[in-house]
């Protein structure tokens, strides 16, 4: 049974959202405080900004049973664990800035309970808890314990993965304070790892540069595969089958990978090691096959078109993966971007996101085929799966197709008459054209 808690959650952005919310779900009196003005109002009424299924439907229960509440402002002394889940977006050198977090921290030191516990969700570099623990000493609050707890919410699945997750990590330097925070999630069914802050903290950037690695390492292997002309698909089910990597590694060619947490963490985890003198030669690379994935598309599509300068291109995906309506530094808006650089007209269509600046969004597939010399698929979702070549080819203007994630029948699309990337044009290289 849990020990409930009364908790206080700083931050209730998407992590600090589905914390509030499922952290009432495990029967704790929970309040969620943001700056956000907006944000908490939409809240406290149940409505949720995010495409997160069955986020929604848990958080107008949790309000319903008064155990969740989204405040602006909230008294001191009230709450015996605080938690901080704020963003740490990167810097220009990929350095994490922690401002938002250490003002969280001040503000926990003025509200939370006597011997509490300051618990951080935020993604944080290694040594970050020891800073934390210096500052709340700094403000007089020698009594708090700091322990770290990464999240591993995947986006457009993190009620999921909060309800029944892949682990719990708790890293704690003060043994009580781990033990009090692991027995609130003692009735997930998950492994629980019970380790010291700084490895926590490390856990969390490693986890998500070795998700990063398997991107880069099957773009560059696709691309091979196209090459030789092998079947890219058969490839991955082969590598997938083998039990040291598992059926739902993220092995599959793309644009690369995006949204908030690998391109961020990837950049301050290299960070973190050059501050120490520390080479991650395969982090770096990883990196930067990614950063040339964008580049590698564009060049592609400006071979097989005679040049981008006036072309139409459909792109059916927008947002960083589909599932979501994140578009974080996703790469079908980077290649938009780049295509609309080199002049041409970009359509795009995602299910989840209505509209968003510089790309024209007609609504519908249809429609974003409509006339197109190019067609870009970036997600490999069922609703991009659907387009047949019968029934692109009655809609667009030209028969070139850019398959990123490898979601098309490529056989059929070319005995069609389209050109696909199954097998790249002769002279294309990742940078080709770029900045020129």
């Amino acid at each position: 049974m849990v020990n409930s808690e009364r908790v206080l959650v700083i931050g209730v952005g998407r992590i600090g959202a589905v914390t509030a919310v499922g952290l009432a779900h495990l029967l704790h009196d929970v309040t969620g405080v943001d700056t956000n003005v907006q944000r908490v109002e939409e809240l406290q009424a149940g409505r949720l900004r995010e495409a997160e299924p069955g986020l929604r439907a848990a958080l107008k229960g949790a309000l319903r049973l008064r155990s969740l509440r989204f405040e602006r402002a909230v008294s001191p002394g009230g709450y015996g664990v605080t938690f901080l889940c704020v963003d740490t977006p990167p810097l220009p050198g990929g350095e994490p800035d922690l401002r938002q977090l250490f003002a969280a921290a001040e503000f926990a030191a003025r509200v939370t309970a006597r011997d509490g516990v300051v618990v951080t969700r935020s993604t944080v570099p290694p040594g970050t808890g020891d800073r934390l623990e210096g500052a709340l000493r700094a403000a007089g609050r020698h009594d708090l314990a700091v322990v770290h707890m990464p999240e591993f919410l995947r986006e457009g699945r993190a009620w999921e993965d909060f309800r029944e997750p892949d682990r719990v990590v708790v890293g704690a330097n003060d043994a009580a304070a781990g033990e009090r925070v692991a027995r609130m999630f003692s009735e997930i069914p998950a492994p629980v790892f019970r380790t010291d802050r700084v490895t926590a903290e490390l856990a969390k950037y490693a986890a998500n540069a070795l998700l990063a690695t398997t991107v880069s390492f099957a773009n560059e292997m696709a691309d091979l595969a196209n090459c030789l002309g092998a079947d890219t698909d058969t490839l991955f089910e082969v590598l997938k089958a083998d039990r040291r990597v598992g059926k739902e590694a993220y092995l599959g060619p793309g644009l690369g990978f995006g949204g908030h947490c690998l391109p961020k963490d990837t950049a301050a985890l290299e960070y973190a090691a050059a501050t120490r003198g520390v080479e991650l030669h395969q982090l770096r690379a990883t990196i930067r096959v990614n950063r040339e994935r964008v580049a590698r598309a564009a060049a592609w599509l400006a071979e097989a078109t005679g040049g981008l300068e006036g072309r139409e291109v459909a792109l059916l995906g927008l947002a960083f993966k589909p599932g979501t309506d994140d578009l974080r530094a996703s790469p079908a808006m980077a290649l938009a971007a780049e295509l609309a650089r080199r002049g041409a007209a970009v359509r795009g269509f995602d299910p989840l996101v209505p509209g968003v600046e510089g790309v024209v969004c007609p609504g519908t597939v249809e429609a974003t085929l409509e006339g197109a010399d190019a067609l870009v698929v970036a997600h490999r979702a069922e609703w991009a799966r659907e387009v047949t070549p019968e029934r692109a080819r009655g809609l667009m203007r030209g028969l070139v197709v850019y398959d990123a994630p490898g979601a098309l029948n490529h056989a059929a699309w070319v005995e069609a008459g389209f050109l696909t990337n199954r097998c790249p044009l002769v002279g294309v290289r990742a940078g080709d054209g770029v900045g020129r």
